[in-house]
């Protein structure tokens, strides 16, 4: 029912609240409190020093009121609080004077100050019979009390339209209330207990349905398949992979045969690579697409950069060298010419492998047997993006690649029907990165650091947030700090410059340079954050870090770790403000990726894997996956049970859940056809 029918509702209400995207009686109803200020009374021998709480009592005599300026007064006076004389201080409430006296019955609100007889009072209040509880509801135009009175009448008016989606043995299992109890104590509660009650019920539910979603997606992809396997050589693909000049770790391994196995079921592979920089996810995703060769398909590669589309094609030629395969590049700086030749040898069949940015999207872009999509940094392309490229094969496998570590309950949660894959272990014997937040004004050092390394023979990485200068925000930008260390570093070493603005060949011609020690300080812009691979570079100095966010910080920080030498990454910066130097702080102490993706999604809020949103929060109205976390780990397991045990699907007493899910399952297939 709308709002705008309920005859004791002002059109003024009415508007306040459609304002809000409030409509209907149900919308009324379950838009939740954003808060709630309690004023439940605390017996004195409860009482803390320091915490905000309520008291009452009965007044000892009269007050004295000083006006200590034009615009501030004092107020003290003596109550008995459950037998103790406690002394009350209140400003600017000198008009109550008259009103307070002996006996009178008075509640407070503040904190006790160093001792319990004195109590800095911030609200009182007459009332001897006042809510305890008032939840805020944020309404602009209307008041929490008249929100509150509305909110009444609708839910004892009107609770028959709440519907009960959750079983009641999940209700008794794990000790939920009702969704009606839930709605009555969230927007209409008496006590704290009915409230924490309301939440616990509300962000199970939520989360619940969310996963459920996301299991059954799952779910319907491997149980009713629509994919095609590919038989592909094992015999060839191991004697290539014998062939390497290392060895693959465990984890690399574990990885492989995952993805290997999706590839030759007869389901679609969604499968997430996840693993830090340098871990060796690109080396897995090369032997795959080698895989699905052997069996006569083609495979391609996406990247977000040119410069990274480029280092992957280097490193393909390098892999496949002693093989028949053909690699192509493409990418918006190839000549017409070049990029004729290779559409059609695409199409023909004759490329094997092809490897690209988002000219890869392109309409004329035509495989004649594409069987496999390896999606690097997949977070950087929009849903519409991986589409279509995927669509670009009939049931194609797609493998995507990421080095910003998710926790794995979080992971699913976040990229819905995907499998997961996780390197963990860092090939080879490297060292972990020595990483220093260092104050602006000490840099100093840094510059003495840089000049050791250079001597024996190592490189350095300088980042900078910005191009050129701002007026807004003053931070050292890339070609100011370019022109500084070129003539502090004169005639010791050779200074480059790469930023987002400089043209492909110009960007190509810096990296080469600095690849083969031709430049042996490299100034950048951010554009490095993502794949640049040079093994020499080992110090990584990072200018108004605290501008970054901590994932960036991490997957720049990694760029330097590419080889056996000891590497360093200095975090520098100006800023005093404390949650900066937190996080500054928290990125030099912490080198696990997982902990620090945690404190990152804290930040940014989730993603929304069900939209096309790449970040943000999903949007639940009351829970979060990453505050509720170990509620989160409950729920999914509770939601894998039910999916598995077939009874989302065969139990009446689930026939809510199960419209729910299938309907959004439907909307998401919509959304990805």
């Amino acid at each position: 029912m709308d709002l705008s029918e309920l005859g004791f509702l002002t059109v003024k209400a009415v508007q306040a609240f459609k304002k809000q995207n409030i409509i209907t009686v149900l919308d009324l109803l379950y838009h939740y409190p954003t808060k709630f200020e309690d004023y439940t009374i605390i017996p004195f021998s409860e009482a803390e020093i320091g915490k905000n709480i309520t008291i009452a009592g009965i007044v000892q005599g009269k007050p004295n009121v000083a006006n200590i300026k034009s615009n501030l007064s004092v107020m003290n006076f003596y109550v008995d609080v459950d037998g103790a004389r406690v002394r009350v201080t209140i400003f600017n409430r000198h008009f109550l004077r008259t009103k307070i006296h002996y006996g009178k019955y008075v509640r407070l609100t503040g904190k006790f100050d160093q001792s319990f007889n004195k109590f800095i009072a911030s609200e009182l209040t007459f009332d001897e019979l006042g809510t305890a509880i008032n939840p805020v509801f944020n309404i602009k135009g209307l008041e929490d009390k008249k929100v509150l009175e509305i909110k009444e009448k609708c839910f004892f008016d009107y609770q028959d339209l709440l519907i009960e989606d959750l079983p009641e043995d999940i209700r008794k299992e794990h000790d939920l209330i009702s969704i009606r109890e839930a709605i009555q104590y969230i927007n209409i509660p008496e006590e704290m207990d009915q409230i924490q009650q309301a939440i616990k019920r509300i962000k199970f539910e939520e989360l619940l349905k969310y996963q459920l979603k996301v299991k059954y997606m799952l779910y319907r992809r491997k149980t009713a398949p629509e994919g095609l396997a590919i038989h592909y050589n094992q015999k060839q693909v191991d004697s290539f992979v014998s062939q390497l000049p290392f060895q693959l770790t465990a984890d690399q391994q574990t990885s492989l045969q995952e993805i290997l196995y999706d590839i030759s079921s007869p389901y679609k592979m969604n499968r997430l690579l996840q693993g830090e920089v340098g871990s060796g996810k690109t080396v897995v995703s090369a032997i795959a697409l080698f895989a699905i060769t052997t069996a006569g398909y083609q495979g391609a590669i996406m990247v977000p950069t040119e410069v990274l589309a480029n280092q992957h094609f280097q490193t393909f030629t390098e892999l496949f060298q002693s093989t028949p395969l053909k690699i192509a590049l493409l990418t918006s700086s190839v000549p017409t010419k070049d990029r004729k030749e290779i559409l059609e040898a695409l199409s023909g069949g004759t490329i094997d492998i092809i490897i690209g940015t988002h000219s890869l999207f392109q309409k004329e872009v035509v495989f004649k047997k594409l069987g496999l999509v390896v999606t690097d940094e997949e977070h950087r392309f929009g849903v519409k993006q991986r589409v279509s490229m995927v669509g670009k094969g009939y049931l194609i496998d797609h493998l995507k690649m990421s080095a910003t570590p998710i926790p794995r309950t979080l992971a699913i949660s976040l990229l819905g029907d995907s499998d997961i894959s996780i390197i963990k272990t860092m090939p080879g014997h490297k060292k972990p990165v020595i990483t220093k937040y260092i104050d602006y004004e000490k840099r100093v050092e840094v510059f003495e650091h840089m000049r050791e390394e250079i001597l024996r023979g190592r490189q350095i990485f300088i980042i900078t947030p910005m191009i050129e200068e701002s007026q807004v925000m003053d931070l050292k930008n890339a070609l100011e700090v370019f022109e500084n260390v070129k003539k502090y570093y004169e005639g010791f070493c050779e200074v480059g410059l790469i930023h987002g603005k400089l043209k492909t060949e110009e960007k190509e011609e810096v990296m080469r340079l600095f690849s083969t020690n031709k430049i042996q300080i490299l100034v950048a812009t951010s554009v490095i954050e993502v794949g640049v691979n040079v093994i020499n570079a080992t110090t990584m100095v990072i200018l108004d870090a605290d501008r970054f966010g901590i994932a960036q910080l991490h997957q720049m920080r990694g760029r330097v770790q590419r080889s056996d030498f000891q590497a360093y990454c200095y975090l520098i910066s100006k800023s005093q403000a404390d949650t900066s130097i937190k996080r500054l702080k928290l990125v030099e102490e912490t080198r696990d990726g997982f902990a620090l993706a945690e404190e990152d999604l804290l930040i940014r809020g989730q993603g929304d894997i069900f939209g096309e949103k790449q970040s943000g929060t999903i949007l639940f109205k009351m829970a979060n996956i990453v505050l509720d976390r170990d509620l989160l780990e409950q729920v999914n397991g509770l939601a894998e049970e039910i999916i598995h045990s077939q009874r989302l699907f065969n139990d009446q007493a689930y026939k809510n859940l199960y419209d729910l899910v299938y309907n959004n399952y439907q909307v998401k297939k919509e959304i990805l056809e």
